[in-house]
């Protein structure tokens, strides 16, 4: 298992450099929100968008769903509940 920022990672011993590039090239990156990462438009149904990642971003994802095996469906569903969770948040924190 591999261990970046702290999260344990399940893989195969082949997938090691490829997940170390992908997370080196993503790390130092300036930080965006959770829309930009994903390619969402925040303003807009969520769902009815499909998600477009950074590029980056979109090859360390690809690395973690090959090896849980995600369908591109899943992904997607993924992306979608991720934003939904983070525009929830941020509509709960603003009534408070």
């Amino acid at each position: 298992m591999a261990s970046f920022l702290r999260i344990r990672i399940p893989y195969k011993d082949s997938v090691t450099s490829e997940l170390e590039k992908a997370f080196q090239a993503i790390k130092d990156r300036k930080i965006v929100s959770v829309y930009e990462e994903i390619g969402i438009n925040p303003l807009k149904s969520i769902r009815e968008q499909k998600p477009n990642p950074l590029p980056d971003r979109k090859k360390l994802d690809d690395i973690i769903f090959d090896i849980l095996s995600l369908t591109t469906d899943e992904r997607d569903e993924f992306y979608w509940s991720l934003c939904e969770l983070v525009r929830n948040r941020l509509e709960k924190a603003k009534s408070l």
